[in-house]
C-alpha cells in the first residue's frame, strides 16, 4: 500500500499542471485574512471598549475574534509541531 497516489478523478490532470507554489500561497493567504480579521475585530471592540461600553456589547465580534485567535494559534502550533524535529537536530527529518 505504500507509494500508492490516491485516485483523485478529473483533478489528476489538473493538479499536473498547477505549479507546486500555489499551496503554499493559498496557506500564506488564508493565514494573512485571518490575522486581517483577527486585528479589524480587535479594533472595533476596543473602539467599543473606549467609548465606555463593556467588550461584550459586541458578542459577535467577540466571538470571530476568539474564533479566529484559535485558528491563529492551530496554525502555528502545527508548523511548531511539524518543524520541532529539524529545529533539535534530527536527521532526515524532511
Amino acid at each position: 500500500m505504500t507509494g500508492k497516489q490516491p485516485n483523485l478523478g478529473t483533478l489528476t490532470t489538473f493538479l499536473s499542471t498547477v505549479d507546486s507554489r500555489l499551496g503554499s500561497m493559498i496557506v500564506f493567504a488564508v493565514f494573512a485574512l485571518s490575522l486581517a480579521g483577527f486585528l479589524i475585530n480587535l479594533k472595533l471592540i476596543r473602539r467599543v471598549s473606549l467609548g465606555g461600553k463593556g467588550i461584550l456589547a459586541i458578542p459577535i465580534n467577540l466571538l470571530v475574534m476568539v474564533l479566529i485567535f484559535f485558528f491563529i494559534l492551530w496554525f502555528i502550533g502545527g508548523i511548531i509541531v511539524d518543524q520541532y524535529p529539524c529545529w533539535i537536530g534530527v536527521p532526515n527529518c524532511d
